[in-house]
């Protein structure tokens, strides 16, 4: 039986694999869906997609998000310095992980309808997942600052996380929030993609354990 830390390695490729994997399908399901329910293309929300005839797609999408927002926590778990602030953004990965799930267990409500329990898990999934994809690239930029292993992907993760945040605000703000409540969601899920491409590519493997000052 091969031992743990032979292992480790591989279960870290393949959890890097679906940290790619899970938002570029995430992505494409929403992008398939403005084509098959064009009516709602016009929502702020993407979730309404879920309830037209193929919503049963915007659930697998937000699924498949969770799936790779949750392998990029345990990725970065086994593979990033343990500094206070790394821990804080794993955390907050963690957390947006299980939101996502929320947000694919239960749709949300039409507007004006009677609340739901449905409505209510998705509302929970909106309110814990909003805050943490929003604060986790800004609070991991600061915790890759501080391993050398990371340290040159600090600033395209500082980049994507600042523009993800001012395309949210700007969405809340009603300023052209149809396409910039979308940017700030596209831009979240493509860091996801990027930071596990990373580690296909770079090869940033165990190691990571070691504490390090916050």
């Amino acid at each position: 039986m091969a031992s743990a830390e032979a292992q480790q390695p591989n279960s870290l490729i393949w959890a890097a694999r679906l940290a790619v994997a899970g938002p570029l399908l995430c992505i494409t399901l929403v992008a398939l869906l403005h084509v098959l329910e064009s009516e709602v293309n016009d929502s702020d929300a993407v979730s309404e997609y879920a309830l037209g005839d193929f919503g049963w797609l915007m659930n697998v999408a937000f699924f498949s998000g969770a799936a790779g927002i949750g392998a990029l926590a345990f990725v970065l778990h086994r593979s990033l310095a343990h500094s206070r602030t790394a821990v804080v953004g794993i955390v907050l990965l963690s957390i947006a992980a299980v939101a996502w799930v929320l947000l694919g267990a239960g749709n949300i409500d039409p507007e004006g309808a009677d609340a739901t329990t449905h409505g209510l898990i998705h509302g929970i999934g909106f309110f814990l997942g909003l805050p943490t994809r929003l604060a986790a690239p800004l609070i991991l930029a600061a915790a890759f600052r501080r391993d050398e292993r990371w340290a040159n992907y600090r600033r395209p993760t500082l980049a994507l996380g600042i523009a993800a945040l001012v395309a949210e605000v700007a969405g809340f703000s009603d300023l052209a929030s149809v396409v910039t409540l979308r940017l700030s969601l596209g831009l979240w899920l493509v860091w996801i993609a990027l930071t596990g491409a990373r580690v296909l590519t770079r090869r940033h493997l165990p190691g990571g354990g070691a504490r390090s000052a916050a």
